[in-house]
């Protein structure tokens, strides 16, 4: 099945059109030529900030693939980790349905496919996306060379993960792991993966950051003196506001933090109306909207302890009193 690609910018649906993807008023987004008939390329969609061009900068030329790699072998070995295992490990945290669709974003040298195409049970699509042309290409050379997609159809496109070419609810899950530290819109990259991603799905991502405990610890000041990114913190503060189940953890060596939540079209529910039993009675609703100026000492104790003698909670006595000076007298 081809993919449906939408415009960024608009998010109008896009059609193909000999070696681009075009929209009705003729911009278009051209293709990278490969054998698979064409990476879409959506970097002109909107402008790279300082980071972005710096990230574009550093990982898309022709030793970038190598570097990388040998990068992420010095990773896994100095935290003694299997590498196969825990990228297996975090995929399983999408939940993702057999047969589903599934987005990759920074999908670096594509080291999360397998493990995604496995967790669709060999079939569905995976979505695999990253700013650095490069990138995407390795990636999608590697998978080839791999021949591991099985029924699976793997999807590639360059794009920055601020602007998502795709529809709202498009995803059962979307995945993120190394490299939202540097993205020049972190709050936005976390906003477009809970929007293509349907309710009930499942978005995981994570990045360099020692652990809080470690950070002021010779443990946590080595990692950071090596690598000064790993002093930063997990975006809590920007997660959606209809966030449900939100999960954070520390991996590697606890150097690396994980946020994952699941989408959901209405947030979490409590119901504000509930009454207190006890002397001072009312709701939340009526405590924090319907909360007063403050009084004296001696009339706060006079008021708790006429109610308590009338047996009213504070809250009953005071709207009793206030109904009586708003409504007319005699009536």
């Amino acid at each position: 099945m081809a993919p449906l690609y939408r415009c960024p910018s608009t998010g109008e649906l896009l059609e193909r059109e000999g070696l681009a993807l075009r929209r009705a008023d003729g911009l278009s987004y051209p293709l990278l030529s490969t054998e698979s008939g064409g990476v879409p390329n959506f970097l002109e969609a909107r402008p790279l900030g300082k980071k972005g061009e710096g990230t574009l900068e550093s990982y898309d030329q022709g030793h970038s693939a190598e570097r990388y790699r040998n990068f992420l072998d010095w990773l896994f070995e100095t935290f003694a980790a299997d590498e196969a295992e825990f990228r297996r490990a975090l995929i399983d945290r999408l939940c993702l349905p057999p047969g589903g669709r599934v987005l990759i974003t920074g999908c670096g040298l594509g080291d999360d496919l397998a493990p995604a195409i496995e967790a669709l049970g060999g079939g569905g699509e995976v979505y695999a996306t990253d700013l650095a042309p490069s990138m995407v290409l390795a990636a999608e050379q590697s998978l080839r060379d791999a021949r591991e997609s099985g029924s699976s159809e793997v999807h590639f496109a360059v794009c920055d993960a601020a602007g998502l070419p795709f529809s709202d609810d498009y995803f059962d899950g979307a995945f993120h792991f190394g490299g939202i530290n540097i993205f020049d819109d972190i709050p936005a990259a976390i906003a477009e993966m809970d929007r293509v991603v349907r309710p009930g799905g499942r978005v995981v991502f994570g990045d360099e950051g020692v652990a809080p405990w470690l950070r002021e610890t010779d443990y946590g000041r080595m990692a950071i003196k090596n690598i000064p990114l790993w002093a930063s913190a997990p975006p809590l503060e920007v997660l959606p506001r209809n966030a449900l189940d939100v999960s954070l953890s520390w991996v590697l060596g606890n150097c690396f933090y994980v946020l994952e939540f699941e989408v959901s079209a209405v947030g979490p529910h409590m119901n504000p109306d509930v009454r207190h039993e006890g002397l001072r009675g009312g709701t939340m609703r009526s405590r924090y909207y319907g909360e007063l100026e403050g009084v004296s000492p001696e009339s706060k104790a006079f008021v708790f302890a006429d109610a308590a003698r009338r047996g009213l909670s504070v809250h009953e006595w005071l709207e009793e009193a206030i109904r009586a000076q708003r409504e007319p007298q005699g009536q």
